[in-house]
């Protein structure tokens, strides 16, 4: 599944420059287009890289510590992780930024694993301020690099979320553990896809 999302990752990187970008703005999470109904959005600027410096980010990331992610949750989990992390970074950015923000979250979504598998260390007792240490620095750099872009707001939606999950995956009881792992992983994407609408709703 790492593989998968990587090529995904490139293979959009590049359509998106054959097509001048129609795709990205298909694709990118922009709140002004969600509250006209595109929901997908919320899901699908994770596959959004933005620049080429972002992409190699994220295939670097993925490549180093994806296939480790990975190969502990299995390949549903993993994707399933990937997408609410950005659905998370999507969620945080649509209710506290201003309305005509355009994002990528394809951070948020790499980040959220990053959290998650914080958590997974925490669980077999392993030292995680390493982990602590790179997530602080990497909102921290985009905090700097560009503030406006409201960027680090999404990242830390996606460590929130990640974290949540990889909570849920990492000490759900072995005995139903599918199910309630299943039943969880649902239940936080609702509530972030709740809180949208209710927003949508109320503006």
């Amino acid at each position: 599944m790492t593989k998968i999302l990587m090529t995904v990752l490139a293979v959009v990187y590049v359509l998106d420059l054959v097509t001048r970008g129609l795709l990205s703005g298909l694709l990118i999470m922009a709140s002004n287009f969600v509250y006209l109904g595109q929901f997908w959005r919320l899901l699908t600027g994770a596959l959004i890289s933005g620049s080429l410096i972002g992409l190699l980010m994220n295939l670097l990331v993925l490549w180093i510590a994806g296939r480790a992610i990975e190969s502990e949750l299995g390949g549903w989990r993993f994707a399933a992780l990937y997408f609410a992390g950005g659905l998370g970074g999507a969620t945080i950015v649509f209710l506290l930024a201003p309305s005509a923000r355009v994002v990528v979250t394809s951070g948020a979504a790499v980040i959220g694993l990053l959290a998650a598998n914080a958590v997974g260390k925490l669980k077999t007792h392993e030292d995680v301020r390493a982990d602590i240490g790179l997530l602080i620095l990497l909102v921290l750099y985009n905090v700097l690099i560009n503030f406006s872009g409201m960027g680090w707001l999404s990242l830390i939606g996606g460590i929130v979320v990640g974290a949540l999950v990889g909570y849920l995956l990492a000490y759900a009881p072995r005995r139903s553990r599918d199910v309630i792992q299943v039943v969880g992983l649902l239940g936080v994407m609702l509530v972030c896809l709740m809180a949208v609408v209710a927003k949508v709703a109320i503006v």
